[in-house]
């Protein structure tokens, strides 16, 4: 490798390396998905907040029907952090009118709301060089008394729990590799 192909590789590195400690910890605007800055795709949906430079993931991105009674699901792609968008919708959901029911913050961030007759799962997570991956996905919440009729077919109520067999857990030796065939 010559002198000028290193300094080429090394300032690419550096840029590189600046790029990702420039991490802001400002969150992204919201936007109602209605209004007229986000992409004519992101105008189906109009009850959640979209945040502010997203991109959909036309292929992973399902939406049946639109607006405010939209079912399905919509991935974004975004430069900020997990932990920005995280934060993010954790403030902007209840604005839109989402009360949330569950969060587990980790590495995949899931949040869960609920809203009327619907229920809302937002997924945040890291991106392998930087930003983040986000899918919300909205469908009819579970009916609570196992009712088939309250919107196309309801769910069973839970069974209740059972305890774990008695006498432990059982382990058996896989046989070799070779007779696995």
């Amino acid at each position: 490798m010559n002198a000028s192909s290193l300094r080429l590789v090394l300032c690419l590195a550096a840029a590189l390396g600046l790029a990702a400690c420039s991490r802001g910890t400002d969150l992204p605007p919201a936007s109602s998905a209605a209004s007229g800055d986000q992409p004519a795709n992101f105008q189906l949906v109009t009850d959640i907040p979209i945040p502010s430079g997203a991109t959909m993931d036309t292929d992973r991105s399902l939406i049946l029907s639109d607006r405010d009674r939209w079912t399905g699901r919509v991935v974004m792609r975004l430069f900020n952090s997990a932990n920005e968008i995280t934060a993010f919708y954790q403030q902007q959901m209840p604005n839109f009118g989402w009360q949330p029911m569950m969060s587990v913050i980790a590495e995949t961030s899931v949040l869960t709301y609920v809203r009327g007759d619907r229920a809302a799962t937002v997924q945040v997570e890291r991106r392998t060089v930087y930003g983040s991956v986000v899918s919300v996905t909205v469908a009819p919440k579970q009916s609570e008394g196992g009712n088939a009729s309250s919107y196309g077919g309801g769910y069973d109520s839970a069974p209740a729990p059972r305890s774990a067999p008695a006498g432990g857990i059982r382990s058996e030796q896989l046989p070799p590799p070779s007779s696995r065939r």
